[in-house]
């Protein structure tokens, strides 16, 4: 018996040994070759392939010192550990050329040596809440990483988790890689990039952004323009303006429209202490011929959607009422095969316009093809003429129901406008009957794009903050018309939240009860079914051993 429990415990510190060294041999292994699992919808706690393959990619040696203070609160250094092991995984895909270390600005010594550092990295303090004992203080903590790269520094002040990666990927894409240069077409009524456009141009951080006057056409599109775009114009361009964009797309290069059909316009009068009532009104800037050319037209209506839209806050009789209204369509139906709108989940036009595309760009028969990128819903209706806007009064669907084309992407060789014709003259004049100057190229390169939305109003400042996802939609238009899709599918990552569902009474006693009762007896039926098991098991021992057992015969027990 002593033998048998001296065996047994040799067996156990055995075991234990062994579990403990291919423990110790997995953490070794894991430190030299970092792999994670994660089981999460958008893989929020691994960096994406475009995050490894850029850092991968790395031309030189990258510097990256993150500032920690070991004093943080509970609630921050969940996050800071996050943040180790985000920049651990960056380091392990470098091949060795992303180099990190953490600094403890609260451990400084009498010289401030770490301090010091993070001020001459631009990392500054952050002003932290502290609850100890129901009382709550405030101090200052150091919680920041700075890049170097090539003489360069850029900080990066940590916010959260969900956008954290997006966040380092771009400091590295902008460390690593020559800027392109976006301009802003203005001269027609377009909001300038300091007010309207504002987070725009703050959000197209890794570009270069300019305002282009291409007011009568004055001035060629400069040829540092690696992507243009046109935001709400309300004015007639000119001929000789439109002839500006035609040559510059004509060179192979990009362009973005976000140019409404209609527009909502205050009209002249006195309106006293009233709300000033909007009216709907064709907005005709003089762009659909030219696009028509190309195969695509704006169609002069609004699209609504009575099942499928957003809240937004209102103006309304003095005051601002948040309202589900119809003019704020929530488009789900996107094209997923293209990078600007494959991995957004939506996104919300305001009094949007619907498009039409000729079939044959559709079917893609010609040098040109068409890919729609946005579709209203079932639901949706067109709206055409005449429309006062109320926030108080829903409008009733109309009898033109969806889906409306909301936004399409052109994509081959575009047909110049202007092939044998004169070029226009500078000015906001008509088109000159006669020949004049040949118009030059009458065909652009094979990979030339256009990008059409029937809005503006969804990428200006007044209805970012509500719509965040618009803005998503317009940086990944960027980079895919600068031929760059790095970050578009970093971009679209974010943690899943998941709310619990609202459940009835009954519902709730059920789940109390499971709760309380349920547990316990699933323990105690655990055990009755496995002393019967193990009753039933020794039954089975016991008659195998009885049946082995050779069988006396007669003669036998005569002789006994």
């Amino acid at each position: 018996m002593e033998n048998k429990k001296l065996r047994g415990g040799s067996n156990a510190v055995f075991y234990s040994l062994f579990v403990l060294g291919i423990l110790v041999l997995v953490n070794i292994i894991s430190s030299r070759n970092f792999k994670r699992i994660d089981l999460t919808d958008a893989q929020i706690y691994t960096i994406s392939q475009s995050s490894k393959d850029l850092v991968a990619s790395l031309p030189d040696r990258m510097t990256v010192k993150a500032f920690i203070s070991s004093d943080l609160p509970a609630r921050i250094n969940t996050l800071s550990r996050y943040l180790r092991d985000v920049l651990e995984e960056y380091a392990t895909y470098s091949n060795g050329k992303l180099v990190w270390e953490v600094l403890d600005p609260a451990k400084d010594d009498k010289d401030g040596k770490i301090k010091a550092e993070a001020r001459r990295l631009k990392v500054e303090p952050i002003q932290v809440t502290v609850v100890e004992k129901s009382k709550r203080s405030a101090m200052q903590a150091y919680f920041g990483v700075s890049f170097q790269y090539g003489g360069k520094i850029e900080p990066l002040p940590i916010r959260g988790m969900d956008d954290l990666e997006y966040q380092i990927s771009s400091i590295i894409y902008r460390l690593t890689t020559k800027k392109k240069k976006v301009g802003f077409t203005t001269g027609h009524g377009e909001p300038p990039l300091s007010r309207g456009l504002a987070a725009v141009k703050q959000a197209l951080v890794n570009y270069d952004v300019a305002a282009v006057d291409l007011k009568g056409g004055a001035k060629p599109v400069a040829d540092d323009i690696d992507i243009l775009i046109t935001v709400g114009p309300n004015q007639k361009f000119a001929p000789r303006a439109k002839y500006e964009i035609d040559q510059y797309l004509m060179k192979g290069k990009p362009w973005a429209l976000f140019v409404d059909g209609m527009v909502l316009e205050v009209p002249r009068g006195q309106f006293g202490q009233q709300q000033p009532p909007q009216i709907a009104r064709a907005n005709g800037v003089g762009l659909n011929d030219q696009l028509q050319y190309y195969g695509v037209r704006i169609n002069e209506d609004l699209v609504f959607d009575a099942a499928q839209n957003a809240p937004v806050m209102l103006p309304a009789a003095g005051r601002r009422v948040v309202t589900n209204y119809p003019g704020f369509p929530i488009i789900t139906d996107l094209e997923k095969t293209l990078p600007i709108t494959s991995r957004v989940k939506g996104y919300v036009p305001v009094f949007g316009s619907s498009l039409t595309v000729n079939k044959g760009l559709k079917e893609g028969t010609g040098e040109l093809k068409a890919t729609v990128l946005a579709r209203s819903s079932d639901a949706s209706w067109q709206h055409k003429g005449f429309f006062l806007f109320n926030p108080l009064h829903i409008p009733k669907p109309g009898k033109i129901v969806g889906p409306f084309d909301m936004a399409v992407e052109l994509r081959g060789k575009v047909p110049s406008f202007f092939a044998g014709k004169a070029v226009p003259p500078v000015g906001d004049t008509p088109e000159q009957e006669d020949p004049g100057q040949p118009s030059g190229a009458v065909k652009s390169p094979a990979d030339t794009r256009i990008v059409l939305f029937g809005d503006s109003d969804m990428i200006k400042d007044q209805y970012l903050r509500a719509f965040p996802n618009n803005l998503v939609v317009l940086q990944n238009a960027v980079d895919y018309l600068a031929q760059d899709e790095t970050l578009i599918a970093i971009r679209a990552k974010g943690q899943t939240r998941r709310p619990f569902s609202k459940i009835d009474d009954d519902a709730q006693t059920l789940a109390k009860l499971g709760n309380i009762a349920g547990l316990p007896l699933a323990f105690i039926l655990f055990g009755l079914l496995r002393w019967r098991w193990r009753r039933n098991a020794r039954n089975r021992r016991a008659a195998a051993i009885i049946s082995s057992r050779p069988a006396k015969t007669d003669n036998a027990e005569k002789g006994q």
